[in-house]
């Protein structure tokens, strides 16, 4: 009997990703059931299955997360806030979920590792496919493995490693690998789809996997088995005599050696393909004066040459995993409910490099708005790329009435008065409102979200760097970053101090870029559960006049910031619970505390 497989047509025309700016990599709505020789009997068909793979792989936790629709994964990594009732994050910020189940679509990561290898047990069957690019599919089918296998990783620590297509009638329970074992199999797979991936790809094809993305995903890997979670002798909670499924089990200098040398083949690679981190200035140890555009551009515009890797989903749907109401109407922040917290703005600056005075829970009375406007535009460039305010026009896109105060929908609380201050039953909605990803986007809403950028080699190396003790190395690279933001190069050298900063300069730079959920979980930062992902929650509240557009300046008196919520946390959390019914039937060993 011949096998079959859920099919998903997909025309070439839809890899002229820059001639139409729409579709690159994702597959039309058509759906079929179909022969699995028919599907590899030519090069358009079993391309198509290669590219709905991508989406698959690509958009997983990113932009296709069914989980995140409406939000983010910043809205329970302390980012933003924990959006309207009927967002999921509301109830998993206040344990609601994530005390149960998995927070990603753990069924959807195998799946999408089963596709990924029907493709690569087969491409050898098309006939009009040559030798040279067979390999380079075998690579993308590895590469694309590898970077499922680290997400699992990040989430579960030590998975199951399936390394084939399991026919039914076989044995279909595979256990756990331990955190080393799944370390070991990515980098595996890293090191095998690089010998045969390209550099580049040509411009119509521009977006598959390249030798510096898989080169990124080992480097991004060999972090993770470093840093503390893993790199212990004790794990954050006993698993008895599966700890090995959670931890190294001991603590070795190496790990931090071995992620020095996959970000500098990594990084050597991205160079040598032509990607850059942006800094237009071209000085170094100095300011970037050309840092606003240079952070938009690198994390807004589509194929810009410091984006290594991006998830290509560029549909309008895509919005509304970044819950921009832009999706449903023309306005970016209608019914934002996702806005940046307070607890995360203190890690930013002022454009000098110090530090803001911002508002305290607990100050004696609410200073004026127009202190806001003013201290809004006092702020170092990545935070007014990253955000507007009210009574604020957005910097990202200047002179442009959608990205204005006048055109906003808006709804921020109003504590109606000074004589209910502090009124904390009223959400100030956030201390301000995102708008990255969209850069001089105009009217676009689909956007391109970066898995990799050149900037995170960078504090890749300052991280490992710091770590393996070579502080004056770990500050190299880290201000090739902070001086990009517009920022004055840090001269700290005791290594407990710089870590901090190097954390701080993580959390900034990739602000909703989906990294914080895991940094911090990886870390162990010891205040994890006081005010970075649990523990009060703070936004700013408003007293506004009567103005129907209630973001106009003339129509805010006051703010001052307060205590909106209480957010759930455990240690168990450190890494995500397995779906109960994979536990159930033997499929796996749960993590602890679940």
């Amino acid at each position: 009997m011949k096998k079959t497989i859920y099919f998903l047509a997909l025309s070439f025309a839809t890899l002229l990703f820059y001639a139409c700016q729409k579709k690159f990599l994702e597959i039309p709505d058509t759906t079929g059931v179909v022969n699995l020789d028919k599907v590899f009997s030519n090069k358009l068909n079993a391309q198509a299955q290669l590219f709905g793979a991508y989406k698959q792989a690509l958009g997983y936790g990113n932009t296709g997360e069914n989980n995140f629709i409406y939000s983010t994964l910043g809205s329970i990594a302390g980012e933003r806030g924990k959006g309207w009732s009927w967002h999921p994050t509301y109830n998993i910020a206040a344990g609601g979920i994530t005390a149960n189940q998995t927070i990603f679509d753990y069924s959807l990561l195998y799946t999408t590792v089963r596709s990924l290898w029907i493709v690569n047990e087969n491409i050898d069957k098309v006939p009009d496919m040559d030798a040279t690019l067979k390999e380079q599919v075998k690579g993308e089918t590895k590469g694309l493995l590898a970077y499922m296998y680290m997400y699992g990783l990040k989430a579960y620590g030590g998975v199951p490693l399936v390394k084939k297509v399991y026919d039914p009638s076989e044995n279909l329970i595979v256990p756990r690998a331990t955190v080393e074992e799944t370390v070991n199999y990515i980098t595996q797979l890293c090191d095998e789809a690089a010998a045969v991936l390209p550099s580049n790809w040509p411009a119509d094809q521009k977006g598959r996997l390249t030798k510096a993305a898989v080169l990124s995903i080992k480097a991004q890997t060999l972090m993770f088995a470093a840093r503390p979670l893993f790199n212990s002798a004790t794990p954050y909670l006993s698993l008895g005599g599966n700890n090995k499924l959670i931890s190294y089990g001991d603590f070795s200098q190496q790990r931090w050696k071995d992620a020095i040398t996959a970000s500098q083949a990594a990084l050597s690679e991205a160079t040598n393909a032509g990607y850059a981190i942006i800094n237009t200035s071209g000085a170094t140890n100095v300011p970037n004066t050309s840092a606003l555009d240079d952070y938009g551009t690198a994390t807004s515009t589509p194929g810009n040459k410091e984006v290594i890797l991006a998830s290509q989903d560029e549909s309008n749907g895509a919005a509304r995993y970044r819950n921009l109401s832009g999706y449903w109407t023309d306005t970016k922040f209608n019914n934002q409910r996702n806005g940046l917290l307070g607890n995360f703005l203190p890690n930013y600056r002022k454009a000098d490099g110090t530090e803001q005075d911002w508002p305290k829970v607990g100050d004696p009375a609410p200073r004026p708005a127009s202190d806001y406007i003013t201290r809004f535009g006092q702020m170092e460039p990545r935070f007014r790329a990253d955000f507007a305010g009210p009574g604020i026009q957005s910097a990202n896109n200047p002179n442009d009435s959608k990205w204005g105060y006048n055109n906003w929908g808006v709804h921020i609380a109003d504590y109606s008065g000074t004589n209910n201050f502090p009124n904390t039953n009223d959400y100030g909605q956030g201390v301000a409102w995102p708008t990255k990803f969209y850069y001089h986007a105009g009217a676009r809403l689909w956007y391109e979200f970066p898995i990799f950028r050149v900037a995170e080699l960078y504090l890749n190396l300052a991280e490992a760097y710091n770590e393996d003790n070579q502080t004056t190395l770990a500050l190299v690279n880290l201000n090739i970053v902070h001086n990009r933001a517009g920022l004055p190069s840090l001269v700290e050298t005791d290594k407990v101090k710089l870590r901090a900063l190097i954390q701080r300069e993580w959390a900034v730079e990739f602000y909703d870029e989906n990294k914080r959920f895991f940094d911090v979980r990886h870390w162990l930062l010891p205040n994890i559960g006081n005010g970075i992902i649990g523990g009060n929650i703070l936004e700013f509240q408003w007293q506004i006049g009567s103005a129907s557009n209630k973001s106009l300046p003339s129509n805010l008196i006051n703010y001052y910031m307060s205590v909106v919520y209480p957010a759930y946390w455990n240690d168990k959390m450190h890494l995500e619970p397995f779906p109960q019914a994979e536990v159930n039937k033997g499929a796996v060993i749960q993590n602890p505390g679940y």
